[in-house]
């Protein structure tokens, strides 16, 4: 053993690279062939823009999701154009081959880990640099960032950070690589916004430690976030309602504030005990209570007060520097962490994603208490522990892989460790919904709307009704879905199709309208309202309308030139088990013929 510790604590840079690489690849095997799933369709496999790399100056001017508009700017809150960009790369070399995207995926984890390292590495020895960066890189909470391919903008914002940090440190007395540093931040911020944190524990370092490069780097700031924030501001606006995607989007400030220390509370038991894991949680509680608002706020109270007492203790048992490094690294946790705790809302109550940051600044306080309270720890026992510690993490992470196989087994697995997660039954209403099951999929869309309504459950609940024929309650989800703020193209493209072979012409045409003040650059509405007016008469609207969505996409020539003609045609109905004949010369307008 001491001739191990010997060897290790002489470990080389690459050395250590080579041995996270290693332990990397061999922990995320299992999620090596996972196919795309939830986010991945809209940004990717149905996303026509991502599909050719020419398209490159699109991903800059507009969000990540496709919203039917044709070869234009993407829809969305978010700015995240350097992930559309790895997309679209790797969509333009391989195609939709899933095994690319997480390869790619994969070596920006395992490369944000070997930086870790290398910032570790200036404070502690190799070994226990090594030991931390192994359990950052292991960790079941970080796993999502491995295996859910939209998660791709963690581990591009994480890893350019950490990168402009490292060389932040590593080139202590150059005012020029300040530039290399400002790139790696750009990056960063155009991963995920996230990459402001990034920008901050920066500065925090320059005030603290290098106050002499503090200035110039203030001042090579100013054009990259000159430059940032007139391309978001271009592409997605500064803000904009947000999508009621959890309970917390319907409180007010203080109903988010008073979940907050049960948030917090979350994120560290998490790291502790990571088990029970899944793609989301989506709780959210109204009213104060003792067990979820008063007893989180004593515990994160304790936990705040244990790391103060820490900071008191390191005083007498570690070097100055050290001890500023643990306040460093306690600053980095809560910075990372705050604009997590729902002042805001957001796409989730919590998200194991999101503590992604935070765990390398808790690692690195750990990494001092350990140096500090070295002589209380021996070092074969360390050793030994910390190997089952990673090996424990390790196996859940490779067991996690699994979960994420399909579609139906993230969704039940989810159903498991988060009883208010809505988005799994929403998800298993979508894959009974691909495989024909309509009345399967209407259960499961069912109990998701009975746990949170939202827009996307009663879209699946209207899609499934309509395929069984039920048009009444398909009209009916579809208006209960349209009145959710945020609510998607995709509910008003069904709604349009159901507008095809029911209900009251004037209000359907109302309903196509109103999702066009919304989308208005959707060629699929703007398809449905040229045949609606066909159908009933009005072939001069028609042509206008059927016009305009030619400009935001292709049209079947069929349909385009039968209306452009004033000729009878029949339009298939995917969604449907019917077909629509357009007689626009005939006394009666149109006629629906169904099929078996």
């Amino acid at each position: 053993m001491d001739y191990f510790l010997a060897k290790i604590n002489k470990l080389t840079a690459w050395q250590a690279a080579i041995i996270i690489t290693f332990i990397g690849l061999a922990v995320f095997c299992t999620g090596l062939t996972n196919p795309f799933l939830i986010d991945d369709f809209g940004q990717i496999v149905d996303n026509p823009v991502v599909h050719s790399i020419k398209n490159l100056p699109l991903f800059f001017e507009g969000g990540t999701f496709y919203e039917g508009n044709g070869t234009a700017p993407l829809g969305g809150l978010y700015y995240r154009p350097l992930m559309t960009t790895v997309f679209s790369l790797l969509y333009s070399v391989f195609g939709p081959h899933t095994i690319f995207f997480h390869i790619t995926q994969f070596m920006l984890v395992i490369g944000s880990a070997v930086l870790l390292y290398l910032i570790f590495e200036r404070l502690f020895n190799p070994l226990l640099a090594l030991l931390l960066s192994l359990v950052f890189l292991v960790h079941p909470m970080n796993s999502q960032v491995a295996f859910f391919i939209p998660n791709m903008q963690d581990a591009l914002f994480l890893f350019f950070g950490l990168l402009a940090f490292w060389i932040l440190i590593r080139f202590d007395e150059s005012i020029k690589i300040l530039w290399l540093v400002i790139a790696c931040l750009f990056l960063s911020l155009l991963s995920k916004e996230a990459g402001i944190l990034f920008v901050a524990v920066s500065v925090m370092y320059l005030l603290w430690s290098d106050r002499d490069r503090l200035w110039p780097f203030a001042a090579m700031l100013v054009p990259l976030a000159v430059a940032y924030l007139l391309l978001h501001v271009h592409a997605v606006g500064l803000s904009s309602a947000h999508p009621e995607f959890t309970p917390l989007d319907r409180m007010g400030p203080m109903g988010r504030l008073m979940n907050a220390p049960a948030i917090m509370l979350f994120y560290i038991s998490k790291f502790i005990f990571p088990f029970k894991l899944a793609f989301g949680y989506y709780w959210g509680y109204p009213n104060f209570t003792v067990r979820h608002v008063l007893l989180p706020f004593v515990i994160d109270l304790a936990v705040i007060a244990l790391i103060v007492y820490l900071a008191y203790l390191l005083r007498r048992r570690v070097s100055a520097e050290q001890r500023a490094a643990f306040i460093f690294f306690a600053l980095w946790s809560a910075i990372g962490l705050a604009p997590y705790l729902q002042v805001f809302p957001l796409d989730f109550t919590t998200s194991e994603p999101w503590f992604y940051f935070s765990t390398a600044g808790i690692l690195g306080m750990l990494g001092v208490l350990l140096v500090a309270f070295q002589e209380y720890v021996h070092p074969k026992l360390f050793i030994t522990v910390a190997a089952v510690v990673i090996c424990i993490l390790g196996v859940r992470t490779l067991v996690r892989g699994t979960e994420w196989h399909d579609a139906y087994t993230l969704a039940e697995h989810d159903i498991a460790a988060s009883k208010e997660d809505y988005e799994a039954y929403y998800q298993l209403s979508k894959v009974f919904t691909d495989k024909g099951d309509y009345n399967q999929a209407k259960v499961y869309a069912a109990q998701s709307i009975s746990i949170f309504p939202t827009s996307e459950n009663y879209n699946n609940l209207g899609f499934a009704a309509a395929n069984l024929g039920e048009y009444s309650h398909a009209e009916q989800a579809y208006d209960n879905g349209v009145k959710y703020r945020g609510a998607f193209n995709t509910i008003y493209e069904n709604q349009a199709d159901l507008a095809l072979v029911y209900g009251d012409p004037a209000v359907n045409k109302q309903r196509i309208l109103e999702g066009l003040r919304h989308y208005p650059h959707n060629k699929g509405l703007w398809g449905s309202l040229a045949i609606l007016e066909d159908k009933y008469g009005d072939n001069q609207a028609a042509q206008r309308d059927i016009a305009t969505a030619a400009m935001y996409g292709q049209i079947p020539p069929v349909i385009y030139d039968s209306i452009m003609h004033n000729r009878p045609f029949t339009v298939h109905l995917n969604d449907f088990t019917a077909t629509v004949v357009i007689q626009p010369n005939s006394s009666n307008k149109g006629t629906t013929e169904f099929r078996p």
